[in-house]
C-alpha cells in the first residue's frame, strides 16, 4: 500500500488498475464470497478467506484459484486475520457492519467493502461495443425483488440489449461482471445487508445506477440502508407512490443532476408516473408530452395469461417497465418482454 491507503484504494476503480499486493480478507465462503475470492485472486491480490464452515466444493477451490482459507470461529477476530493485517475486508450481506471483525478492521485502518462495491469497482472488465461498461439498474426492497429484476432483464433483452439479472438471490454480481459474453446492462438485486455496506462506500466504490428502485420497506426494515439504492442515480428513481417511506427515500437521495422521480401505482397515473387505466398498463413518464398523452405497455388481460394479474405482480411489472423505459426500451419491447416472461 502507498503511504496514504485511502489514495491507493480510491485508485482501485477499474479492473485494469494495479490490484497486485493488495491484502484482502474475505468473510465467509458461500457462492457470493467465493466470487469475491476468485475475482481478487485473478487480479493478483493476496486473499485470505475466513469462515466458520465452508462447503467442501468451495473450500477445495480456494487454493486452486490462488487464495488461502482459514476455518475458525468468527465471533471474535481470528489470530490469522490479525497476523494477515489486511488492507481491505470484504463482507457479504451475512455480516452486519457492527460485526466484531468489521469493527476491528475500521479501528485498525482497513477499509470495509461489500461484494457490490467490489463489483462496481471492476465493472469494466468486459466493455460494451462503445468501450463503456454495462449500465446498472438497481432493485432493492423488502419483497418482490427477484421477480422485478427478472422482468426488467427480460424487457431489456426484448428491446435488443444484452442484459442479465444478478445480485442477491440470483447470480453473484461479480460472476455477471466477469461473464465472458459481456452485457449492455445488468439488473442488480441488492439486499438490505448489501446496501448497509454500500452506505459507507466512498465515491470510487459507490455505484452510479442508470435507474434504481426500492419496492417497499417492511416493518422493522432499515430505511437508511434501503434508501442508499437511489444514491447517484442518473436517470430515474422509481418509487411506490402509495408508500410514504419510499417517497421520502427519493426526496432525501443524493442523486445525479437531472435524475427524475418516477412514481408507480395501481391507479390512474399522473404525469411522470406509471399506473393502470381501465385495465391498461399506462406510461405517462417516458412519453413526449406527459401531461396529455400516455403509452400503452400491456393489459391486465395479457398479464392474466402470464400468471401476473395479482396486484403485487402488476406492481412488479410496472416497476420493471419503468426501469426498462429509463434504459430507452420502447413500449412494444416492454410488452414483448412480458409475453416472454415465465413466473
Amino acid at each position: 500500500m502507498s503511504a496514504d491507503p485511502a489514495v491507493r484504494l480510491d485508485a482501485l476503480s477499474s479492473w485494469h488498475a494495479d490490484w497486485t499486493g493488495l491484502k484482502v480478507v474475505v468473510l465467509g465462503l458461500d457462492a457470493v464470497a467465493f466470487s469475491v475470492v476468485d475475482t481478487l485472486a485473478e487480479l493478483g491480490s493476496s486473499v485470505l478467506a475466513v469462515a466458520e464452515q465452508a462447503p467442501d466444493d468451495l473450500a477445495r477451490l480456494v487454493p486452486v484459484v490462488g487464495a488461502r482459507l482459514e476455518q475458525a470461529a468468527l465471533d471474535d477476530v481470528p489470530d490469522a486475520v490479525r497476523e494477515f493485517a489486511p488492507d481491505v475486508v470484504v463482507a457479504t450481506d451475512a455480516f452486519a457492519p457492527t460485526h466484531p471483525i468489521l469493527a476491528w478492521a475500521e479501528t485498525n485502518g482497513a477499509a470495509v467493502w461489500g461484494d457490490a462495491e467490489l463489483a462496481w469497482r471492476v465493472r469494466d472488465k468486459i466493455a460494451r461495443a462503445d468501450g463503456t461498461p454495462a449500465e446498472w439498474l438497481v432493485v432493492a426492497g423488502s419483497v418482490g425483488k427477484t421477480t422485478t429484476v427478472a422482468l426488467a432483464a427480460t424487457m431489456l433483452v426484448a428491446g435488443g440489449l444484452r442484459a442479465a439479472p444478478c445480485g442477491s438471490g440470483v447470480v453473484p454480481i461479480l460472476d455477471a461482471v466477469r461473464d465472458p459474453a459481456g452485457f449492455d446492462a445488468l439488473v442488480v438485486e441488492l439486499s438490505e445487508g448489501q446496501l448497509r455496506h454500500l452506505r459507507a462506500a466512498r465515491d470510487a466504490g459507490a455505484p452510479v445506477p442508470l435507474a434504481s428502485t426500492c419496492l417497499g420497506a417492511a416493518d422493522g426494515a432499515d430505511h437508511d440502508a434501503l434508501g442508499t439504492v437511489y444514491r447517484h442515480t442518473v436517470t430515474a428513481c422509481v418509487y411506490n407512490r402509495t408508500d410514504s417511506a419510499t417517497m421520502r427515500m427519493v426526496e432525501d437521495a443524493d442523486v445525479t443532476d437531472g435524475a427524475r422521480a418516477i412514481g408507480v401505482g395501481l391507479d390512474t397515473p399522473g404525469p411522470s408516473d406509471l399506473g393502470v387505466v381501465d385495465g391498461i398498463l399506462a406510461d405517462r413518464a417516458f412519453v413526449e408530452n406527459r401531461r396529455t398523452s400516455a403509452a400503452e405497455l400491456s393489459t391486465i388481460a395479457d398479464l392474466d395469461a402470464r400468471g401476473l394479474a395479482a396486484p403485487h405482480h402488476v406492481f412488479d411489472v410496472l416497476v420493471a417497465a419503468a426501469l426498462a423505459r429509463a434504459a430507452g426500451i420502447e413500449p412494444a419491447s416492454v410488452a414483448a418482454g412480458i409475453d416472454r416472461f415465465e413466473l
